[in-house]
């Protein structure tokens, strides 16, 4: 047996419609959010790489000398 259908309250109806509304208009802001993120981390990362470098560079990791020979 199948329950009958079930009808909303007017207020749960708007409530659902506020929230479809935000949805909608919050996706643009969320995108334009999420790219800063991501660019903020590629700057980290690319920060955080350039360090590493710099720090195996002056701790003498680094082997140039191929470069002198040519």
């Amino acid at each position: 047996m199948t329950a009958p259908p079930s009808r909303l309250s007017p207020m749960a109806g708007l409530l659902n419609a506020m929230a479809r509304l935000y949805i909608r208009r919050a996706r643009p802001l969320i995108a334009v959010q999420q790219k800063a993120l991501d660019e903020a981390r590629n700057l980290n990362d690319r920060l955080r790489t350039a360090r590493d470098f710099a720090d195996s560079d002056d701790a003498g990791y680094i082997d140039r000398s191929f470069l002198e020979n040519h």
